[in-house]
């Protein structure tokens, strides 16, 4: 279905008297209320340009003949009404053989042609973020972290300076690192779609749901002590890790860019030892199906990446979910009470089957941080 065609004479033999091969006017082919007829229509377009906000810039330039105000914007909105459908917006993240960047602070020097209310999937070779329904922070973290790394960090700097960011905004790893796809797994849970993955800026709002989401006694569990307010700006800090001392290993539910956390796992390094303290917590409907233990098998897989010598984590000695939870890990499983709180710790060099009695540990205690999310404790159990 086309309203034109501009090709090699293999093109033009090909169409002619082919009756799979439609073309009509464009006011029928690119009439929103047409192409959203189409159940799960999905609209690929590719773009010029993209800012911070999620501005589009797709016009003709001076030495192309062929195009002008195009039917992309037609087609976004016809997908985006499409039962089931999707909007789906591509470029290249850099132009002039890497010199310069798609992605951009604000168009200024070119005419806007799909409005950022209207975008929904935008796609580079370095991932894809859902901008719907996103406020301007988080649309600028989310291009920033699908943009050439050579330019994260300016187009962090201008956010700063344009008032887009807050100017309490700390870069990280996770804007500027390299996102670890290796831990990413999606998986079949009760019949439910589940993919664990890595934290990633645009997951701060939705990790602080999460917390708000928690039954009150998974809250105590987790934190130690009961809370009603989970601040959006230590949410981020949670989402924008380095995915080196510090990992947040988020299961989501849901459409992509729509999705709910569920569980969360977290390590943070103490570089005095090299060891990382974990922390978890998972929705009350979803604990009792393994989830912990699969957050728990991705975090150990991450800091044995990075060169950590193991973990451990602080827990109510009554809390038999968790001790049960860390004792899946496959190494010597090490139990120390400290201040009234039992201590579990594990090398990635013991494995169980050893009867060595070293103490990795001798003689240390972690002192928490200040950070409200830094790992304190392992509630919201039992896990499973």
């Amino acid at each position: 279905m086309a309203s034109s065609a501009v090709g090699s004479a293999d093109l033009y033999e090909f169409i002619n008297d082919n009756p799979v091969i439609e073309l009509h006017p464009s006011e029928y082919v690119n009439d929103p209320s047409i192409i959203a007829r189409h159940h799960r229509m999905v609209a690929i377009n590719v773009a010029m340009a993209i800012d911070l906000t999620g501005q589009v810039a797709a016009d003709a330039l001076p030495y192309n003949h062929f195009s002008g105000v195009t039917g992309m914007l037609d087609f976004v909105r016809g997908a985006a009404m499409s039962e089931g459908g999707k909007s789906l917006l591509l470029l290249p993240a850099t132009a002039m053989q890497g010199k310069k960047s798609r992605i951009v602070p604000m168009l200024s020097d070119t005419a806007v042609v799909v409005p950022r209310s209207d975008v929904h999937y935008v796609c580079t070779e370095f991932g894809v973020v859902n901008l719907f329904g996103k406020s301007f922070q988080e649309r600028a973290l989310a291009m920033i972290s699908i943009a050439h790394p050579d330019f994260r960090d300016e187009l962090f700097s201008q956010a700063k300076r344009m008032g887009i960011l807050g100017a309490e905004q700390v870069q990280k790893g996770a804007i500027t690192g390299v996102y670890p796809l290796r831990l990413e797994e999606t998986l079949e849970i009760d019949g439910e779609s589940v993919t664990i993955r890595p934290a990633k800026p645009v997951d701060a709002r939705r990790i602080q749901e999460h917390f708000y989401d928690l039954d009150p006694e998974d809250v105590v569990a987790r934190f130690f002590h009961r809370r009603e307010r989970f601040d959006a700006r230590e949410a981020g800090e949670v989402s924008q890790v380095d995915y080196i001392s510090n990992l947040t290993i988020v299961a989501v539910v849901g459409e992509f860019g729509f999705g709910r956390v569920v569980g969360i796992g977290e390590y943070l390094l103490d570089p005095g030892v090299n060891m990382a303290e974990v922390a978890f917590s998972v929705s009350r409907e979803w604990q009792g199906k393994g989830l912990g233990g699969l957050i728990q098998k991705k975090l150990a897989e991450g800091a044995r990446d990075k060169g950590i010598a193991g973990l451990f984590a602080y827990t109510d000695p009554d809390n038999p979910a968790m001790i049960r939870l860390f004792e899946k890990l496959p190494y010597r499983i090490e139990h120390k009470m400290a201040d009234e709180m039992l201590m579990l710790s594990c090398r990635f060099d013991e494995p169980a089957s050893e009867v060595d009695d070293s103490d990795g540990l001798s003689g240390h205690r972690w002192r928490r941080g200040e950070r409200f999310f830094a790992p304190t404790g392992c509630g919201s159990i039992p896990l499973g």
